[in-house]
């Protein structure tokens, strides 16, 4: 995986790396992860064969430039990272595939720009940018949190935080050095706006996992409105959210059939 780096508009630089030839296909992973993630689960390997992929490290995320203050970390930002990756590898138009955090990401670059082509999204919502429960958590997780970042000054080093805090950190999801950039982009999340399905106007592929509830009550809320419009709907029996991106035996052959269509 060698990596390459570009300038964002506002000069953040952001991460990618570049396997395969033919159509462009770039990738986007999920909260906390990393553009690695694709490699490690083999989705870069099998799709490389047959098309130019692109993972992306997100801002905040990976090699990528952590800012952190909030309004880094807002959908036009975010998306104008994924133009730049786009522009430097002279993708014109460009299939998007987002896991989770990267698939809400990028419903809002499909809702605004005609470059997307195709979009994917792996077991993220449509609507509003966070449901009422991830609103909720991330408010308690800004209280848990903030303090602690605020009090560790310009530099966060988590090898310094008390012994409670050196424990706690421990049980995040996500590497402890990480912290403040989560903070901003969690923050953030809670000023994104609603994207409908009629707002998506390229082909689009929503793939669920049956145990996602929080998906699963997003397709309930909205399924009348996707009727006519370019969306096709795939429910993988039995997968929760993780399995959505772990299981790529299941998982890629849905992509394959609706990228290759």
């Amino acid at each position: 995986m060698s990596t390459r780096f570009v300038l964002s508009p506002d000069h953040i630089c952001i991460a990618y790396d570049v396997s395969g030839a033919g159509t462009p296909i770039l990738l986007l992973h999920g909260g906390g992860g990393s553009r690695a993630d694709w490699h490690t689960q083999g989705y870069v390997a099998r799709l490389a064969k047959e098309f130019r992929v692109i993972p992306v490290d997100l801002r905040g995320h990976g090699e990528s430039e952590r800012p952190t203050d909030r309004v880094s970390y807002s959908t036009e930002k975010m998306g104008q990272d994924i133009l730049a990756v786009a522009d430097a590898c002279n993708a014109e138009r460009f299939i998007l595939c987002g896991f989770s955090f990267g698939g809400n990401v990028g419903r809002y670059l499909a809702a605004c720009s005609n470059r997307v082509s195709k979009l994917i999204m792996l077991g993220n919502r449509i609507g509003p940018g966070v449901s009422a429960e991830f609103r909720l958590f991330i408010h308690d997780f800004r209280a848990r949190w903030s303090p602690v970042v605020q009090a560790a000054g310009n530099v966060f080093d988590p090898d310094r935080l008390s012994e409670k805090d050196q424990d706690d950190i421990r049980q995040l999801s996500f590497p402890g050095k990480l912290l403040p950039a989560v903070l901003a982009w969690s923050t953030a999340m809670l000023d994104w706006g609603t994207v409908t399905p009629a707002d998506l106007h390229c082909p689009t592929l929503w793939l669920i996992g049956s145990e996602n509830d929080t998906a699963m009550q997003s397709l309930k809320n909205y399924r009348e409105q996707i009727h006519d419009l370019q969306i096709q709907v795939r429910i993988i029996e039995g997968l929760n959210h993780e399995q959505e991106f772990e299981n790529i035996e299941q998982v890629l052959p849905a992509i394959l059939d609706f990228v290759r269509s």
